[in-house]
């Protein structure tokens, strides 16, 4: 997207987050609706999802103004946001990323106040953000079949070390692996039977890059195989047997918690949320809501609990120990039940040690 990251478009969406209205808006491909981002109308799946920066755009391609939020009718965008936005696109039109200095002249306001927007708005810094949209210009030009050392250079990466350095973190995978769609990735995956159903746990050589669990072990390796679809897979490997026994012991009650390497691609304001579970002590939960203040951004429990909702590795990283405030439990990818049970094995094995 030219402007701001859509993961960002969709954080403010699902937060309904009314500091952006005219900044943007998002159609809903099912309903041929359009609306403001602080629409109190039920947020859509993420696939229906169209942003815009203008009404007019979506307008044209079909969609119809929305009767609740009336997002054809003028508004005015919080003035703090409207600079971020302004700086985005600053950072986008650069072939090289801008200092910190010079987004602070842009904005006729000190270098620390322009940190503290990109942090109150965005949930990153303004580096993290220019890292971010470079690196998403870089997987457009593999995914549309440009050369690597293309790719590299357009996409402003001064050498291609730089692109292979940080592959693992924002790929998951080599450049040229994540270019041919993953065709070529070795992949290992087992699956185990556990007091929690059958547990299947899928990495690369680099770390674990799949974990579900479920009640029928052929359904759990179907799943795997829609997912890496263009990967090799195949069964068992040393190291991710040793990965498995250390998840099955902790839940059979066995061992504590294993804090075991990942290998998965994330957004920045998602490795931030994962990073952050990692501190959460076994056997305590905390509320969304506690997590969002505690990243500096008191208004994104709901992007929190998104960030929790798309973990692709459950258990390597406890999104299950974080819950919403109040009674309940709320969602859990593989069912609340189950939840409820590794909260309980938890505080159990506390007790004991």
């Amino acid at each position: 997207m030219k402007d701001l990251h859509e993961e960002t478009l969709w954080q403010a969406l699902t937060r309904r987050d009314t500091a952006y209205c005219e900044v943007f808006f998002y159609g809903v491909r099912t309903t041929g609706v359009f609306c403001r981002p602080g629409c109190p109308s039920p947020v859509p799946k993420r696939e229906n999802v169209v942003f815009a920066f203008s009404a007019a755009t979506l307008q044209r391609a079909g969609f119809r103004a929305c009767r609740r939020c009336r997002p054809g009718e003028p508004g005015h965008p919080d003035a703090s946001v409207a600079t971020v936005v302004r700086l985005c696109r600053l950072i986008e039109e650069s072939s090289a990323i801008p200092t910190m200095m010079e987004l602070a002249e842009c904005a006729g306001m000190s270098e620390s106040a322009v940190g503290r927007l990109f942090g109150e708005a965005l949930g990153v810094t303004a580096r993290e953000y220019a890292d971010a949209h470079r690196r998403e210009r870089f997987r457009k030009a593999l995914r549309r079949g440009a050369d690597i050392l293309d790719a590299t250079y357009d996409s402003g990466y001064g050498s291609s070390s730089r692109v292979y350095e940080g592959s693992n973190n924002h790929l998951g995978m080599t450049p040229r692996t994540y270019r041919d769609g993953g065709q070529r990735q070795e992949i290992a995956y087992t699956v185990s039977e556990t007091p929690l159903g059958y547990l299947l746990v899928a990495a690369t050589a680099k770390g674990i890059s799949a974990v579900k669990l479920g009640d029928d072990a052929d359904a759990l390796v179907t799943e795997l195989r829609h997912e890496f679809n263009r990967a090799e897979l195949r069964e068992g490997g040393e190291e991710l047997s040793s990965w498995t026994e250390s998840l099955v012991g902790y839940l059979s009650a066995r061992l504590p918690w294993p804090e075991l390497p990942y290998d998965v691609a994330a957004t920045a304001f998602q490795r931030r949320v994962w990073e952050h579970l990692h501190r959460i002590p076994a056997g305590e939960t905390v509320h969304y809501g506690e997590v969002a203040a505690q990243l500096g951004q008191p208004a994104a429990a709901r992007a929190v609990a998104r960030a929790c909702a798309t973990n692709p590795v459950a258990l390597v990283v406890p999104c299950h120990r974080v819950v919403p405030k109040g009674s309940g439990l709320a969602g859990y990818r593989w069912g609340i039940e189950r939840k409820r049970r590794l909260l309980d094995l938890e505080g159990a094995t506390m007790t004991r040690e």
